[in-house]
């Protein structure tokens, strides 16, 4: 049935009615539908359309002294006086004109303390206690004595109400049952699909329709995941797609936290791209980064084998020494070359580390920039070079690169693991072909705006929906799968899946940082890439850091 239709019959029952629903589904501009089919539907007129003088939006601060009555003060006068509030006002219009009815808009019903707002109002608004005209005054119904004027007062049969209640604000106390069973309560669901396609093409028109094509389809994707897994409540207003005119002015720039990834990648005509997300390095220089290996039994992909063939002094070792030797590597970085660094199994570990302990040619060593704490907290992206020597840049270890350097670590030639534990780390090899297919792009304004909606709108909204009943875990690719175990909804993997490429298709992905009370949900910017796995893989057992004195390969400088 039509929204509108099915409001005006509530209405006509109950004289009192509530249109609840997730913000953005238009339940305010419903009003308009139901003021311009009222007459068709009863035969009477409107005196009043639930707009300008007879619609109120209420808050924290209303009050009964506002909303019924109370004293005010009058500068004129210098005294406190007493005046009619929103509704004896509206009563006193549809008192005074019997031959119409009066429809008043109550938006945001229950951002108040309705109980308190509403005061004598409760006894005298349901539809049996109502006073109704009988050709020559107002009779029956429920009447009390007002406390300001000392008044009777009494609701005519010819005012309805209409609130409307946003039901995914868990900020706001839900209204309490003596006020629900006074009003009939009509649910307004998004529209979703060609409905809402329909819709934006009759409002908007065709092209705006286009414009938004894929925005459609993934609002109702994004939806219907969002209804079976976290309810009816969860879900996001179809609002956000109307009105969207193409970006006027500056168009941004989609952004590149790869940039200087590529740009090396092309001026050195690299071979090759592998990361690892470090944090504190190991030893007293802080230059021995542990490197995730191979898990057997798990599936799990190492990073250690991404580094053979490697090359020091012209001398270069095909693939992995004996346990127990070493391979030396030559590193370049900020332009300056370190020969005999070293890729090893530390025992002590167990576990491979790459060591940074190179020199150069004239004796600078690798060593003292670890000690300077550069290479902690980083993005460790080692280059293969055509005569198999490293390059090594350090990126900035934020959300924003890590799953940028997930997004272009994708098959056909690339992949990315992380390691399982609260604690693990990202890593992974580069798909050249992917990293080249993304960078800084102009937008043309209509990407823009489709992209502004998102980012600056749809997302914001689904990051709090998400926090406030504590589904924060829902929305990142690396925690989702458990959380949809948990829920027995792993069939709506797939959904989420084509949310998160449709985000990755605008540059843009959901990231959880944090740990305890103060952890949230972010929205980051990244190059367009494919949709990030959510491969979850375990640590391996007995990593732990070792000191200089477990380490018999450590060096002086250590």
């Amino acid at each position: 049935m039509d929204l509108a239709l099915e409001t005006i019959r509530v209405l006509r029952r109950f004289k009192n009615a509530v249109l609840e629903g997730p913000p953005g589904t238009g339940k305010s501009h419903v009003v308009d539908a139901v003021a311009a089919g009222w007459e068709a539907q009863t035969s009477r007129p409107l005196g009043g359309n639930g707009r300008g003088r007879y619609a109120i939006t209420l808050h924290p601060s209303t009050t009964y002294e506002e909303f019924v009555e109370g004293l005010r003060y009058d500068e004129t006068k210098s005294m406190f006086v007493r005046r009619d509030g929103f509704l004896r006002e509206v009563i006193s219009d549809a008192i005074s004109n019997p031959g119409a009815d009066y429809l008043v808009l109550i938006d945001e019903l229950n951002r108040a303390n309705v109980p308190k707002v509403f005061g004598d109002l409760l006894l005298t608004m349901e539809a049996s206690k109502r006073s109704s005209w009988n050709g020559t005054k107002w009779a029956g119904g429920m009447e009390v004595t007002l406390p300001y004027s000392g008044k009777l007062f009494s609701v005519p049969d010819n005012v309805y109400l209409l609130g409307t209640m946003n039901t995914s604000d868990r900020s706001i106390a839900p209204i309490d049952s003596a006020l629900r069973r006074r009003f009939g309560f009509v649910r307004v669901e998004p529209l979703a699909g060609e409905a809402l396609r329909a819709k934006l093409i009759e409002t908007d028109g065709a092209e705006a329709a286009e414009r938004l094509a894929r925005s459609i389809d993934q609002l109702t994707n994004l939806n219907e995941a969002l209804r079976r897994s976290l309810g009816p409540s969860a879900m996001l207003g179809h609002s956000y797609v109307f009105g969207v005119d193409p970006t006027g002015g500056a168009v941004a720039d989609a952004n590149d936290p790869l940039a200087v990834v590529r740009e090396t990648v092309s001026a050195s005509a690299a071979t090759g791209v592998f990361w690892v997300e470090a944090r504190k390095l190991d030893g007293g220089s802080h230059n021995q980064l542990n490197l995730p290996d191979i898990e057997p039994g798990t599936g799990r992909k190492g990073i250690v084998d991404a580094f053979f063939p490697l090359s020091s002094g012209g001398s270069t070792t095909t693939q992995r020494s004996p346990r127990g030797t070493h391979d030396k590597v030559e590193i370049l970085f900020a332009g300056k070359r370190y020969v005999d660094n070293v890729v090893r199994f530390n025992p002590a570990g167990p576990n491979y580390k790459i060591y940074y302990q190179g020199t150069t040619a004239i004796g600078e060593k690798f060593s003292t920039i670890g000690a300077s704490l550069l290479l902690d907290h980083k993005v460790h992206v080692w280059l293969r070079r055509n005569d198999n020597t490293l390059e090594l840049l350090l990126l900035d270890r934020s959300p924003a690169v890590l799953a940028a350097l997930e997004g272009v670590s994708v098959a056909p030639d690339g992949w990315h693991e992380h390691t399982r534990n609260p604690n693990g780390r990202s890593y992974g090899v580069v798909d050249l072909a992917s990293l080249a297919a993304t960078g800084t792009t102009q937008r043309s304004a209509d990407e823009d705006a489709e992209w502004m909606i998102w980012r600056y709108a749809i997302l914001p909204q689904l990051l709090d929906t998400a926090t406030q009943v504590g589904a924060t875990e829902l929305l990142t690719t690396r925690t989702r799968n458990a959380w949809l175990e948990t829920a027995n909804a792993s069939d709506l993997a797939d959904r989420w899946a084509t949310f998160d490429a449709f985000l990755s298709s605008l540059s843009l992905t959901i990231e959880e940082e944090g740990h305890g009370l103060t952890r949230g949900l972010t929205v980051s910017e990244v190059p367009s890439s494919p949709a990030p796995d959510s491969t979850d893989a375990p640590e391996p057992t007995g990593t732990t850091p070792v000191t200089n004195e477990d380490d018999p390969y450590a060096t002086d400088d250590e």
